[in-house]
């Protein structure tokens, strides 16, 4: 019993110092906040990994809210990111979500104001749990529209809206290991606004289209994810421009702060990414808060 306290202390330490000291690394880099290589989207747009049995992926047919703060930006920032996010089933097979990202001077630095920064919004189908086709296999398709909104400071946003179809599938690879494959497909549709372009490094700077595919693996205590992701400019633009990212990550829950209805989950990964202006390699973290209700019959 003491072990277990001990590792749960420990894990979550580890998770809020490296949300800390690679918050700069998530901060400097626009791009991950709105491609479709990062992993929280990403995930997000996947068919719900729980209909293969997998007891820590929490289902989503209930009403959530939720929240991930950027803690990070205590240390490398005159300001700190708030995210609050709805997420809810319209009807059986359809869901839709919407995200407002906050910004306010944490009076730890300089002065930033205060503002709403970014508008993430969508809608997806996925299919039936019952479906005829095959139990181990899934599939979901979707659009998400992503936009800056007021005129935030100027490291907060690439300065363009962007628009992403997509579809994406998952399968259970081997019951036994409860290992799941996924894949995503998407293109990234840019459009200007009156804000001043500023793209993050290895960002691309027109139209693309990403390839994603990785494998997820539930531990019963945690889970562990390897994704693999490509994205080019060439079919959508006139330029010819690659990415190349290669995301592992662990994600476990808190289970010590848990409620009824509340579920908290840490995030610890890296990130290696090949582009036009070089290779970056960092590290990431984050917590995840979320408020879930099922609707009533």
């Amino acid at each position: 019993m003491h072990l277990q306290r001990y590792l749960r202390f420990a894990g979550l330490t580890l998770a809020l110092g490296l949300m800390v000291v690679t918050g700069q690394a998530q901060s400097t880099v626009p791009s991950q906040a709105t491609s479709l290589s990062n992993l929280g989207e990403l995930l997000d747009r996947l068919p719900d990994f729980s209909r293969f049995g997998l007891s820590n992926f929490m289902p989503h047919d209930i009403f959530q809210f939720y929240s991930s703060p950027h803690f990070g930006d205590l240390v490398h920032k005159d300001y700190m990111r708030v995210p609050l996010g709805l997420r809810a089933k319209i009807d059986v097979d359809y869901q839709a979500h919407v995200e407002v990202e906050g910004y306010f001077t944490h009076g730890l630095a300089g002065s930033a104001g205060y503002g709403f920064d970014r508008l993430n919004t969508g809608i997806k189908y996925e299919t039936p749990k019952t479906s005829p086709t095959s139990p181990d296999l899934s599939w979901s398709t979707g659009v998400d529209f992503i936009t800056p909104l007021s005129r935030p400071p100027r490291d907060l946003s690439d300065g363009y809206q962007h628009t992403v179809p997509y579809v994406a599938v998952s399968k259970l690879l081997m019951p036994d290991f409860d290992l799941v494959g996924y894949s995503t497909l998407g293109i990234d549709l840019l459009s200007s606004t009156n804000l001043p372009a500023n793209f993050g490094r290895n960002q691309l700077h027109s139209n693309s289209s990403t390839l994603s595919g990785g494998l997820a693996r539930d531990w019963k205590k945690f889970q562990t994810l390897l994704t693999a992701s490509y994205s080019s400019t060439a079919l959508f633009s006139n330029e010819s421009h690659q990415v190349f990212g290669l995301r592992p990550a662990i994600v476990f829950p808190l289970t010590r702060w848990q409620g009824r209805h509340t579920r908290l989950t840490a995030t610890v990964g890296g990130w290696s990414i090949w582009g036009p202006d070089g290779h970056e390699l960092g590290a990431s973290g984050s917590v995840r808060v979320e408020f879930n209700y099922k609707a009533k019959r």
